[in-house]
């Protein structure tokens, strides 16, 4: 079993490398250092950030298109139907979609977290608890990217 240490070091790594990303946000192709789940993942994100130009601009929307460029997310959404991209989690009654209810639970938990993020709100336990209890590693780190590009005009 691994020590605490040597978590609390990659932890405290991932973190640095996370400022590190948002500090230099403005530098071409940054992109290029993001995590992502898989290649189809990375794929997805630079492709629906095209369709969502606004994400150029906005970090929030830059946000939201990584978060539906997971691939268990954006097979069960049709991005052409979204004004914005995490329109999709919540049906025209303002209850959770279909599409949403689709994806296994671990993925629901980060889609409602990033929902949250941008002010979508539903009458459940928030999402980052539950996911903090649920993720595995690579789902967090999805996660804490995701935070990285919400945050990155913050520096």
């Amino acid at each position: 079993m691994r020590k605490t240490y040597d978590k609390e070091t990659n932890i405290n790594e991932m973190f640095d490398y996370l400022e590190d990303q948002i500090k230099n946000s403005g530098r071409p192709k940054i992109e290029d250092g993001y995590f992502y789940l898989n290649h189809e993942h990375r794929e997805m994100y630079l492709s629906i950030k095209g369709y969502f130009s606004e994400s150029l601009r906005n970090p929030e929307v830059d946000g939201a298109c990584y978060i539906l460029a997971i691939p268990e997310i954006y097979k069960n959404v049709d991005i052409f139907e979204l004004t914005f991209p995490m329109d999709w989690v919540k049906n025209e009654e303002g209850r959770l979609s279909d599409s949403f209810k689709q994806l296994k639970p671990h993925m629901q938990y980060i889609a409602l977290a990033a929902a949250e993020a941008s002010n979508i709100r539903f009458n459940t336990q928030p999402a980052l608890s539950l996911g903090l209890n649920y993720w595995n590693l690579e789902q967090l780190k999805a996660f804490w990217q995701f935070t990285a590009i919400r945050r990155k005009n913050a520096m």
